[in-house]
């Protein structure tokens, strides 16, 4: 299990929440994009890089149940 806060495209969102494209970030932009736990993390539509890196900035709340 990856421990740092950072996944790569195609690896599986294991936390919802919103992250940060690190590729984008280091080219002078501010790319952030919300992804739910599950799901296949994408490259960014953002950057023409194929290897992209996401770091998530903020976990999503939890969803209150009664």
């Amino acid at each position: 299990m990856n421990s740092s806060r950072t996944w790569k495209s195609g690896e599986r969102c294991r936390i919802s929440g919103t992250y940060r494209c690190q590729n984008c970030h280091l080219g002078g932009r501010d790319t952030v994009q919300a992804f739910e736990a599950g799901r296949i993390l994408p490259m960014c539509d953002q950057c023409s890089d194929l290897d992209v890196t996401w770091m998530l900035r903020q976990v999503a709340p939890r969803a209150v149940t009664a």
